[in-house]
């Protein structure tokens, strides 16, 4: 588990609270992840000064569908989705972010991804698209601890232990994570001092294609094909390959594929066996992530000499032989004149395979620079701050052979984009960790300005030689002759120094530096620092004179706070229990009502439906009798008989449209072609007898319930109905009714709470349970109404405590526990018609309304000038909510979009692009200046 996907640092990435907390958390962590693979190159993470390419995918966004429902929806929310949630961005916006300026590729090939985006980005540097390329990948399932149920045939591990290369293995489990490593031309990081871990000797992407069971096998000639390509790639023999890091999940079948790859590329005869291993049995199998992973873990295993031990591996898989070995755990990795090579695979669901050829790292020579030396470094605010301090104080403590050069040289190019900085002039390592506790010896300052211009002034003191010496060891160039030991001299060599830095000197400016005759190194060093923290870009490689060497030192202690929004709860369903409320139909002034409501059609089969005509005809409304017989006919009486399928031919034979159809063969026993008749008359009233139980044993007929569905308009007739009653509740539209003697009842859904815990036997039929307690689930559909009328005269007669429960899809669990807990209800309605189970409103993502403080950039604050800089400075506040904004601050890096950027163009009649042009207060405002005069 990754921890902490809710937590993130907006200020160091320049994001807003609305942006953060709905920035979707693979992007979060590949931005981190990004930032950290720069630091622990030795490159700025911001803007790193040369062109890197990125290439990176992600597992699915999970926080889009659970979190951000509503998000689409609500203003300004589609482009948080593109830029933020959207895999298509995940690239793009660290690249945007970080100021990188290669290729920028979104790679997705379930789990080969990372090893692929590797694949990439080494193809890229070797077309010379990118000097520096990261690569990587990021698995973030939600919830974070979700786990896992194991279903059988599942690739997922029914104990929750991965068993890699084992003849136990029976499955995987899945971990969350991310991972990016940073990737450079071999000779041009030896030339430019970096850190090597491990040299990529080459590699290889191919798939299976139709060569395997099935579209989510795996493949043993597209496998082996691929380790094939890149050992040839590499120019190397199978058995010069020591180690390899396999992909190897923890399944029976998939490990077993891959040995035989292996097996295929592999030949016997080998003087050792090759060493086998994985990391997931450790940390379990990281999906996009995992392929990087591995990698990083064969280049550490080659840089320290280690052949990898498979944690809990206990008996070989049968498909391995003498050709290989898995270790229980690490051993030495001894040289034996040959360097140590390792090889890295990674497959990915759908057949895309990735492997990757390593080898050990060029030796690097200890070495030892004189001091004194400056430290430098920056942060964010000034808890962090203190943080890269005590960090970086630790990591000198316990790492002693270190060069102080290095780590200086380190810190200069790749730690000081911040504003709030600090340096510290050392003497040796003890010295160093000794300043790094001592707030004493700290040189700290806000950047506020960027490369001022000073002018150096002579101040006090008489040994100018001191000075000048000081001056010319520390900055001047490789062949550039001692000054003369006299003021001029000091400040001349001084000049000089500063200039070739890149220091900005000018005998006009107001800024000045004073120097003293008798300065020392140190005193060099810390002016050199003061113009750090003033806003000067000092030229550090020329600092180094071109020997700087990159080590690695601690990242960025990102300062994290909750951005985060919460899902919408999935909440337990509404319950309701139906029963029936007495609503007598009034039957005065009927005899009008009916005759208003004709002409009439009337479908009777029995004595109930004959009475209901002849009351209607008796009421002098004009109706015609429809009645079962062999086949369709016209009576002399202005009758019908209707048989089988003669409803449509019944239709064009009318001589008057009916307004008022009432189908009544159902209570005769035989529906007829009811379904056909709702067809041809929608506003029909169905009647039904006993289709439903209002007092319990007047459910008579459950075969009828599907008719209560049929049509909105329904009235079911008990026995003994008064005619009179029943027509009033047909000529009642709104509702279904049931009539029993002279009063008519309506349906009612009451609220209930479902609580408490028991034991029920769940079914979707209604066998006999005889005296147990049992739970039958129904859809909301006619089906449904038929079983559940089945279940309630099954419970009357003793076959069963049933308890109906409607549902448009399975309860969970502890629902149907707590229904089985409420033995007395016959009948529960979790969704329906009627009632409709309520839709969940996804929660809001609303942006803040407080005015929050300027964020960490790496443009140092600028005050803006009085007037139109600082009119257009405050309507930019004014949009994007920040306290305060400088005269230099990028408009996007703020955070702000293109619709408001056209908004602020047009307050100043500017064209819409003028913001996108000229993004800063300072130039937009220079822009109006121009089109004022």
């Amino acid at each position: 588990m990754a921890g902490g996907v809710e937590t993130f640092d907006a200020a160091a990435f320049g994001f807003s609270a609305r942006e953060a907390e709905t920035l979707e958390p693979h992007h979060r962590l590949l931005l981190e992840c990004s930032w950290e693979a720069l630091e622990r190159a030795g490159y700025r993470p911001a803007d790193p000064g040369l062109p890197v390419g990125l290439f990176a995918g992600c597992a699915f966004p999970d926080y889009l569908t659970r979190n951000l429902a509503g998000l689409a929806a609500e203003p300004g929310g589609k482009p948080l989705l593109s830029a933020g949630v959207e895999r298509d961005s995940l690239t793009s916006l660290v690249s945007y972010k970080l100021g990188l300026r290669g290729p920028a590729i979104t790679v997705q090939t379930y789990c080969s991804t990372s090893l692929v985006a590797v694949h990439l980005a080494c193809q890229s540097l070797l077309t010379y698209e990118c000097d520096l390329a990261l690569a990587g990948g990021a698995a973030l399932p939600l919830p974070q601890t979700g786990g896992h149920l194991h279903a059988e045939g599942d690739i997922l591990s029914p104990d929750g232990r991965v068993r890699a290369l084992d003849a136990a293995a029976n499955g995987t489990v899945m971990g969350s994570g991310a991972a990016v490593v940073a990737l450079k031309r071999l000779e041009d990081a030896l030339a430019d001092g970096d850190v090597v871990h491990a040299v990529i000797l080459g590699s290889a992407v191919n798939n299976d294609g139709r060569d395997r069971a099935g579209y989510p096998a795996p493949g043993v000639a597209g496998q082996a094909a691929v380790v094939d390509t890149a050992l040839a790639v590499a120019g190397v023999k199978p058995e010069t390959v020591g180690y390899v890091e396999c992909h190897a999940v923890g399944t029976p079948l998939g490990d077993s594929i891959e040995l035989a790859a292996l097996n295929r590329v592999f030949g016997p005869g080998r003087a050792a066996p090759c060493v086998l291993s994985s990391v997931k049995p450790s940390i379990g199998h990281l999906d996009r992530a995992s392929g990087v992973t591995s990698l990083i873990r064969a280049a550490l295993n080659l840089r320290d000499g280690v052949l990898p031990g498979t944690t809990g591996f206990r008996t070989p898989n049968p498909a391995m032989d003498e050709r290989f070995t898995v270790l229980p755990a690490d051993v030495p990795w001894p040289l034996d004149g040959a360097p140590r090579r390792a090889g890295v695979s990674s497959f990915g669901v759908g057949g895309t395979n990735a492997h990757v050829v390593l080898e050990q790292p060029p030796g690097r020579e200890p070495r030892r620079s004189a001091g004194p030396q400056l430290l430098t470094f920056s942060a964010g605010d000034a808890a962090a701050l203190d943080e890269v301090t005590s960090r970086l104080r630790d990591h000198l403590a316990a790492h002693p052979s270190l060069d102080l050069g290095d780590v200086a040289f380190t810190l200069q190019v790749s730690r000081g984009h911040f504003a709030l900085r600090r340096a510290v002039v050392v003497q040796d390592q003890a010295d160093a960790v000794a300043a790094l506790a001592d707030p004493g010896r700290w040189i700290d300052g806000e950047t506020r300005r960027r490369d001022p211009r000073f002018r150096l002034v002579a101040g006090a003191g008489s040994d100018w030689a001191s000075t000048a010496s000081a001056a010319h060891r520390l900055l001047a160039g490789d062949d550039v002759p001692a000054p003369a030991p006299t003021r001029d001299g000091a400040l001349s060599a001084l000049a000089a120094g500063l200039s070739r830095l890149g220091i900005r000197l000018d005998e006009s400016a107001t800024d000045t530096l004073v120097v003293e005759g008798g300065a020392a190194e140190e005193w060099v060093l810390e002016s050199l620092a003061r113009l750090w923290l003033a806003g000067c870009t000092p030229d550090w490689p020329a600092l180094h004179r071109g020997a700087g060497r990159r080590v690695e030192l601690p990242p960025y202690p990102f300062q994290r706070k909750r951005f985060w929004v919460e899902p919408v709860a999935e909440p337990r369903p509404a319950a309701h229990v139906p029963s029936w409320r007495l609503d007598p139909q009034p039957v005065t002034g009927l005899e009008s009502r009916l005759r208003a409501a004709g002409p009439w059609l009337v479908f009777a089969a029995d004595p109930v439906g004959e009475a209901l005509a002849e009351r209607i005809t008796l009421a002098g409304a004009e109706v015609t009798t429809v009645r079962p017989g062999g086949e369709c006919a016209f009576l002399d009486t202005g009758d019908f008989v209707v048989g089988p399928g003669d409803l449509p031919s019944l239709a064009n034979s009318l001589v008057v449209v009916p307004r008022m159809v009432v189908h009544a063969f159902a209570l005769g026993g035989s529906p007829g072609d009811v379904e056909v008749a709702a067809e041809l008359w929608p506003g029909m009233v169905t009647l039904t007898s006993g289709a439903v139980g209002v007092l319990g044993p007047d459910l008579t007929t459950p075969s009828q319930a599907a008719l209560t569905a049929l049509t909105a308009r329904h009235v079911d007739v008990g026995a003994g109905a008064s005619i009179d009653q029943v027509l009033a509740a047909v000529l009642r539209a709104e509702t279904p009714l049931a009539v029993r003697g002279d009063q008519s009842w309506r349906p009612h859904h009451e609220p209930y709470e479902l609580t408490g815990h028991a034991e029920a036997e769940v079914h979707r039929d209604v066998p006999d349970l005889g005296g147990r307690r049992g739970i039958l689930l129904v859809r909301p559909d006619p089906a449904g109404r038929v079983a559940a009328a089945e279940a309630r005269v099954a419970r009357l007669a003793g076959r069963g405590r049933w308890t109906t429960v409607v549902s448009a899809s399975d309860p969970a669990p502890e629902v149907l526990a707590a229904v089985a807990a409420a033995d007395h209800l016959t009948e529960v309605v979790l969704s329906g018609v009627p009632p409709a189970r309520p839709v969940p409103v996804p929660e809001s993502v609303r942006s803040s309304g407080a005015v929050r403080p300027r964020p960490a950039l790496g443009t140092p604050f600028v005050e803006p000038e009085p007037g139109l800089e600082q009119e257009v400075a405050a309507r930019w506040a004014a949009a994007l909510g920040y306290e305060e904004i400088g005269a230099d601050d990028n408009f996007f890096e703020l955070g702000g979009r293109s619709a408001g950027a056209v908004r602020i163009a047009a307050h100043w009649n500017l064209p819409a692009t003028a913001v996108v042009e000229l993004p800063t207060v300072r130039l937009l405002a220079a822009r109006i200046a121009e089109q004022r005069s």
